[in-house]
């Protein structure tokens, strides 16, 4: 079942910086902080739901075992997935949870010393746990080069034939990190058999509608746009989101006329970002964007 064969479809908001606002400390591992804190991420969730999320990710942000093992955690990676995931379950009930994959911190050769089939094997570990887990779909997410995007991808179908959607965070210049085209990036992707593809934890909503424009002359999937709420401005050693959920309901349009047909939050952005989301694609035209 390919979970976005109904468009517009509304991804959740910020997981991080929210769970900081509720009490985790900034470079604490998320993970742990969670399972340590299990109502939190509930909190969470069942907020988005209730604010129009059709979906929610599970809080796997670094859940591989390379990520874990920097923080000295001891589960397994099925034992960390599952109990995940089943947080997310509780918090949303029947609502489509997906499994996050996020970037290990390891450099591809020639630039590093990990190769593509180390990463491989790594993403097939928690992908095969994710599955286990009873995850919906795969987000593939906050990826910044076309490598280990691919192994992702790639392991991901070694082990399951579930929907999975691929997005990047951009420089200024609107490529990956790395600086890749990101129309060669999707295309690339999508040749793996990929669902869905697009941007996340960029604040600047103009450079996203950009790329998305770009992105849409060749896109043989659905686009994604998941921003931050704005660029975050540095406080007290605090970093400030200060793009209200009026502000992004009013890029909306812009958005969806660029491409995007498969909306969210990162970081800094809350249910009532997401309940502005869901507000604003009412009012728009029927297909508006399609």
């Amino acid at each position: 079942m390919n979970i976005f064969s109904k468009l517009p479809f509304i991804l959740d908001g910020a997981t991080g910086t929210r769970l900081q606002s509720m009490g985790m400390p900034s470079g604490a591992y998320s993970v742990k902080w969670v399972l340590d804190n299990p109502d939190a991420i509930i909190k969470i969730q069942k907020s988005y739901a209730h604010a129009g999320s059709d979906a929610v990710i599970a809080p796997t942000f670094g859940a591989d075992r390379i990520t874990a093992s920097k923080y000295g955690a001891t589960e397994s990676v099925a034992d960390i997935c599952g109990r995940l995931v089943d947080l997310s379950r509780k918090a949303v009930g029947d609502l489509p949870v997906a499994g996050d994959i996020a970037p290990t911190g390891l450099i591809l050769e020639p630039l590093g010393e990990t190769t593509y089939d180390e990463l491989f094997e790594v993403f097939a570990e928690l992908a095969a746990a994710l599955d286990k887990a009873g995850v919906d779909m795969f987000a593939v997410e906050t990826q910044m080069c076309l490598g280990e995007a691919s192994a992702a991808v790639e392991a991901v179908r070694s082990v399951s034939d579930k929907p999975t959607a691929v997005s990047f965070s951009c420089g200024p210049t609107g490529r990956s990190l790395w600086g890749e085209d990101l129309s060669q990036v999707m295309e690339e992707l999508t040749g793996l058999g990929i669902e869905a593809f697009g941007i996340n934890c960029c604040g600047d909503l103009d450079l996203i509608a950009d790329v998305l424009k770009e992105l849409k002359k060749t896109a043989k999937v659905p686009l994604i746009a998941k921003p931050n709420a704005g660029i975050p401005k540095s406080s007290d050693g605090k970093f400030i989101y200060d793009m209200t959920p009026q502000m992004l309901a009013g890029y909306v349009p812009k958005l969806t006329e660029s491409g995007a047909l498969i909306l969210g939050g990162c970081c800094g952005t809350d249910e009532n970002h997401i309940r502005a989301i869901k507000d604003a694609l009412s009012l728009l035209p029927a297909n508006a964007g399609i």
